[in-house]
């Protein structure tokens, strides 16, 4: 992903952050909410039998996404999958963009699972960490639980209530730990 890439996917985000009035940390709940009602979408849990954590597919002038109940161990794991869910919508089937929107019929979501990723995955990914992991917020609490240069992870992952690997990866794509 190119940084010019990641910037607009991030600078979307706070605009979508900002009209929702959602602030981290953002619970599952309040994630939910803002699916069911302000954006007027539905939620179905299922199991998908396969290695999917979930997929997004419009329907009319709507759409629903699948969270795989089979795969879930953690609300954590759910409440990314919903975010990343939210990345296609925004970036991919044009939800924001009247015209681009009536023009998707039949969106096909690329596999979410932990492995094997396309372009669109990647944009998804980054999209969710910056819902869920705002670039300033995500700075602060690194910045207030530093100490000789060093963080531990677990603080970063437990105050966004995200995945240890979720909160490293989001620190190394923008830029404050090394890969």
């Amino acid at each position: 992903m190119t940084k010019t890439r990641r910037k607009h996917i991030n600078e979307l985000v706070e605009i979508i952050r900002e009209e929702a009035n959602l602030s981290a940390p953002i619970t599952l709940e309040q994630l939910k909410e803002f699916v069911t009602k302000d954006l007027e979408g539905q939620i179905v849990e299922e199991d998908l039998f396969d290695d999917r954590d979930g997929q997004i597919n419009k329907t009319e002038d709507s759409f629903i996404i699948t969270l795989n109940n089979s795969n879930y161990s953690s609300e954590k794991r759910q409440k990314f999958t919903l975010a990343h869910e939210l990345g296609h919508l925004f970036l991919h089937m044009g939800f924001l963009n009247k015209d681009k929107w009536e023009k998707t019929e039949d969106y096909e979501d690329t596999v979410y699972a932990r492995s094997g990723y396309s372009e669109e995955e990647y944009d998804a990914h980054e999209f969710a960490a910056a819902l869920l992991m705002p670039k300033d917020k995500y700075a602060e609490i690194v910045n207030d639980n530093s100490e000789n240069g060093k963080c531990d992870i677990s603080i970063i992952a437990d105050y966004f209530d995200v995945s240890e690997q979720a909160a490293s990866n989001r620190g190394k794509w923008l830029g404050i730990f090394k890969w």
